[in-house]
């Protein structure tokens, strides 16, 4: 009896040890948490999950990144008329945002590309450093360029958010992996950016930390261990009293 029970304790430790082993890597936590407030006082809160890979139209191209839902929990706090969850998401609560990496690049009049503000004013680098004059941004250098849609797919010509980081390195443009080194991103809201619109945001904490596989089997691996040793010294007790 005892010798069928020690057996079901070693069985369903090493099934649920082999099963802790084989979790994907992609198991682990990898949401980042981002908050800061617009020059308007509006509170900006959200996640980005590193776990969602890259989609066409990005697929194949260095210089487009396309990660559809990775913008999770978008929430404008203490808000206005003009910057709020449902003027710039369309909704309350803000439903998933699909973000839209690229290199920033302008067009031959000096012009940034695909971008305009406040219902269609052209935007230059200029526009951009006068925005952002003390944020440690040289729109002259190289700068990478995350556009933020709330259409649920569908790539949009003029983004609901945009944001900017000082960066050459190009891994961050086609896998988000690498984000969790981005501590600080500036940006603002097309649509309101001459009227306060812009912020600066900074990175929280990593969100609800999953324990890694190998943690996992480690701890399965004691649990059976446990169990094993109390059988023994169970079994060790009835013999002597027999």
């Amino acid at each position: 009896m005892i010798n069928n029970a020690l057996m079901k304790v070693v069985g369903a430790a090493t099934l649920m040890t082999l099963a802790a082993t084989m979790m994907p890597d992609a198991a682990q936590a990898q949401r980042f948490r981002y908050s800061g407030r617009s020059i308007n006082g509006q509170v900006i809160d959200f996640d980005v999950n590193t776990t969602v890979t890259e989609q066409s139209p990005g697929l194949g191209n260095d210089n487009l990144g396309y990660f559809p839902g990775a913008i999770q929990d978008f929430n404008i706090a203490l808000p206005s008329s003009d910057i709020s969850n449902l003027a710039i998401c369309g909704q309350d609560p803000c439903p998933l945002g699909d973000l839209t990496i690229s290199r920033l690049t302008t067009e031959a009049d000096g012009s940034v590309s695909n971008l305009n503000i406040d219902g269609g004013s052209t935007v230059t680098l200029n526009t951009l450093q006068n925005f952002f004059f003390d944020s440690g941004i040289n729109f002259l250098g190289n700068v990478l360029r995350y556009d933020l849609s709330f259409l649920g797919g569908v790539v949009n010509n003029q983004p609901d958010v945009v944001w900017f980081i000082q960066s050459d390195d190009s891994r961050l443009i086609n896998d988000l992996t690498s984000f969790d080194r981005v501590n600080r991103i500036v940006g603002f809201f097309p649509s309101q950016a001459s009227s306060g619109g812009t912020f600066t945001i900074d990175q929280q904490n990593s969100s609800q930390p999953v324990p890694e596989p190998s943690t996992v089997a480690a701890s399965l691996l004691s649990v059976g261990a446990l169990g094993m040793r109390s059988l023994l010294q169970h079994r060790k007790r009835l013999k002597k009293i027999s």
